[in-house]
């Protein structure tokens, strides 16, 4: 199967890049051939370059607002990447609809839409009308959980259409972290040996929680040389990244260790004794508690989006209610001492990964999604 597909970036920013580079690779590997359009290089780039069929870089093909000058150069890039003759279209956000229905037009290949985020609501804040038009022009749509279901069902007429598949990983991206492995990245990383580190790993703008931790972090009054926060990622969405990062290191109370966002999240995790999620939007899936639980590390998280859907049996009574620091730091102190209180907890948490997120199971699914749209025509 011949499969054509986009990405803004190809950095390593988030959770939709790892998860179109890991599952592109396992399709690669399973003999589909693989036609990347993207609009900028960056750190990822050679890795996708070794599997892919073709990566070309151009003007963006996502649906901005403006008509005229949006629908010329959708129609130019839908053109160009039309004449890989793709047997189907993969498209990672609802503003890419667009360009994918014109390369249908010219080549019939059917579209599956994997929907991450909520940038469809958003649209259809303003084009109610048109969301719900172009909602049902793929044949198929892809989304990481139960709580995702329910927030675009009301935009897609046939629920069919909408098949549940949570992420999934390659558990040898994420192996788990042996006693002198957490030395040596704590070594690189310039962290005291012994003391508590707790890890947020991710975008540090507001909806994702970081004054929340802060604050929770100012509670716990620990010492340098007793806990460590590490924050690694930088803020993206923000107005003004550079004056909220400021700020958010100016506020922080003592004990933090901040951190860019790195190609090499592995050396965090293995880092860290505990990694924190403290969203307070609605998650869709939240994609690094998998990651960081199948290097052998719990989390601890908000209540929110899907969360609650990795988060099960045991490991539910890590979650506390979104924006509540105190529930936080209570959480964060519980799991103080769990490698000498609860040893058995590491090999836990990879084996609930192991049973229900590796990268095999999710790319079986989506690939049976791919072969249903082509049966449907």
């Amino acid at each position: 199967m011949r499969i054509l597909t986009y990405l803004p970036e190809l950095a390593a920013t988030g959770g939709v890049e790892q998860h179109l580079l890991q599952l592109s690779r396992e399709l690669a590997r399973r003999g589909h051939e693989i036609d990347l359009r993207c609009t900028t290089d960056g750190e990822l780039g050679g890795e996708f370059r070794s599997f892919c069929s073709s990566v070309v870089e151009g003007p963006s093909i996502r649906y901005a607002g403006a008509p005229v000058g949006n629908l010329a150069r959708i129609a130019l890039q839908a053109r160009a990447a039309a004449r890989t003759r793709p047997d189907l279209v993969y498209v990672n956000n609802f503003s890419e609809i667009l360009w994918a229905m014109a390369v249908k037009t010219i080549t019939r290949a059917p579209i599956v839409s994997h929907l991450h985020a909520f940038e469809f609501t958003q649209f259809a804040r303003y084009r109610s009308h048109s969301a719900r038009v172009l909602g049902n022009r793929p044949a198929r749509f892809i989304i990481s959980s139960e709580f995702m279901r329910a927030a675009w069902a009301d935009y897609v007429t046939n629920p069919a259409k909408l098949e549940v598949i949570p992420y999934g990983i390659q558990l040898s991206d994420y192996p788990k972290g042996t006693e002198p492995a957490r030395q040596r990245s704590r070594t690189a990383l310039g962290l005291p040996p012994d003391a508590y580190v707790v890890l947020y790993l991710g975008r540090l703008d507001p909806e994702k929680g970081v004054e929340v931790l802060l604050a929770a972090w100012k509670l716990l009054a620990a010492s340098d040389e007793q806990a460590r926060l590490l924050l690694v990622g930088s803020p993206m969405l923000h107005r003004d990244p550079a004056a909220y990062l400021e700020q958010l290191q100016r506020d922080a109370p003592p004990g933090c260790h901040w951190l860019p966002m790195r190609p090499d999240v592995v050396s965090a995790m293995h880092a860290a004794d505990v990694l924190v999620l403290p969203s307070v939007w609605d998650e869709p899936f939240g994609r690094v508690v998998i990651e960081t639980m199948a290097t052998g590390r719990p989390v601890v998280a908000s209540r929110s989006g899907g969360i609650p859907e990795i988060l099960t049996g045991r490991f539910a009574q890590f979650l506390f209610e979104r924006g509540d620091a105190t529930g936080l730091a209570v959480r964060l102190g519980e799991l103080r001492e769990w490698r000498r209180e609860q040893p058995e907890l590491a090999d836990q948490c990879v084996r609930h990964v192991a049973e229900r997120f590796t990268l095999g199971h999710t790319a079986d699914r989506i690939e049976a999604v791919f072969r249903e749209a082509l049966s449907a025509g």
